[in-house]
Parts: structure tokens; C-alpha cells; sequence
């Protein structure tokens, strides 16, 4: 189980995450994980303290877009672009019901949950989370939507989703059963101003498997 690659020159690498691929190491997890093959592809990165230059990560069961940093200046950058949430992402999502309105704001802070330390919960005294969405479509049971989440909280899409009613669908940590593969979240696109002032986009096709599942409902 392996990425693709998107993008790369001498200062950027851009993957696309298969589900099922933890990103680092954690607690409960033995095996290979996307580090462990960033480590091989770039062996001789300056950045082996900091995780071989990966900027943020995706839940395993997440696919989509990773940036990955070549240099210490492409990192330090990227890492002050997302501090400053100047990287814009898009996630494409499929949620239990019918969400409305069809664009919105979701602003609801998140803390960790007092006794369920892997999970998350809404909480007045938790840090800041905020989430812009845009429906795409309606089904009879079902919205597809675009998630632009403004700031990065552990879980945030699904406790986000969840706490209003339309839990992601095959979210087992957070939503309902049902049929689909597995939590359907998938990191589209990403897109920022790099140190040269060019804009960058990067864009990932919907992942096979959910692409099946959505083509499939009704």
C-alpha cells in the first residue's frame, strides 16, 4: 500500500493517501506507515526530525492530499501558511440526510473527550474549530458536499458532521451503520501561494471505492 505521486520538485512533494494507510506512528499501531515511505523515497531529507517534512495528516481511513517539504524554507513556509490557515483544502464528503442550509458555517469548538482519549467532542472550553461547506447534491437519504474546513482539529469534519445530525457516512467512531466501504472523506484538493507568489493547486479524483459506493445509491 503505497501513494501516488502528484507532484514533486526540488522543493515540494505532493502525495495522494490511499485509505488504510496510518500516516505516522501511534499508540495501538505496528506496521508501515506513509513516514516510513517518505523516509525511503527522500533518504537523505534535512528533515528527518520533523517526520521527513509531512505538514499535516489524514485519519488512516482518509484518503487524498498530503504536502510533503523537500527543504527546511519550503517547510518552515508551508508550516506558517497553515498557522496562519492561508492553505485552502477542500474535502469531498457524503453525509447521512439532508443537509441544509446548502452553504454554511459550522463554528463549534472541539477538546478532546474526557474519558474516550482517541475521540472528540463538541466543548464551549475547547479550542476553536470552523468548517465552510457547499452541497453538491441531494439523494434520497444522503448529501454530497464539498468541506472546506478553515482550521485543522483532530476529527473535526466528522465530530463537525456529526454533532449537527448528518454523522459522515461509514464514520464508525462517530456516526451510524451502514454499508459504505468505509468513512467517506476524501481530501480533494488543496491549493496556497508559494514563496514566489505562484499559486498552487493540487487536485485528487474522488477515491475508486467511494466514487463505487456514490455511483450505487439513490
Amino acid at each position: 500500500m503505497e501513494p501516488k505521486i502528484i507532484f514533486e520538485d526540488t522543493n515540494l512533494l505532493v502525495l495522494d493517501k490511499p485509505a488504510g494507510l496510518v500516516v505516522h506512528e501511534g499508540a495501538g499501531h505496528t506496521g508501515p506507515t506513509l513516514v516510513d515511505w517518505i523516509k525511503k523515497h527522500l533518504p537523505r531529507s534535512p528533515l528527518a526530525q520533523e517526520r521527513f517534512g509531512l505538514l499535516h495528516r489524514l485519519d488512516k481511513d482518509t484518503s487524498g492530499l498530503l504536502l510533503v517539504a523537500k527543504t527546511k524554507s519550503t517547510f518552515e513556509y508551508l508550516k506558517q501558511l497553515f498557522k496562519k490557515h492561508e492553505i485552502t483544502k477542500e474535502y469531498l464528503v457524503l453525509v447521512h440526510g439532508k443537509l441544509s442550509p446548502e452553504k454554511g458555517s459550522i463554528q463549534i469548538p472541539l477538546s478532546r473527550h474526557i474519558s474516550k482519549r482517541t475521540r472528540f467532542e463538541p466543548a464551549s472550553g475547547g479550542r476553536l474549530a470552523e468548517t465552510i461547506y457547499q452541497v453538491k447534491k441531494y439523494y434520497s437519504h444522503y448529501t454530497y458536499l464539498s468541506a472546506y474546513p478553515k482550521t485543522g482539529r483532530t476529527h473535526q469534519l466528522r465530530v463537525h458532521f456529526s454533532s449537527l445530525g448528518f454523522p459522515v457516512v461509514g464514520d464508525k467512531t462517530y456516526g451510524k451503520p451502514d454499508s459504505a466501504p468505509r468513512q467517506f472523506l476524501h481530501a480533494h484538493q488543496i491549493s496556497f501561494t508559494d514563496k514566489d507568489g505562484k499559486i498552487r493547486k493540487f487536485t485528487s479524483p474522488l477515491a475508486q471505492d467511494l466514487d463505487k459506493f456514490l455511483h450505487g445509491i439513490r
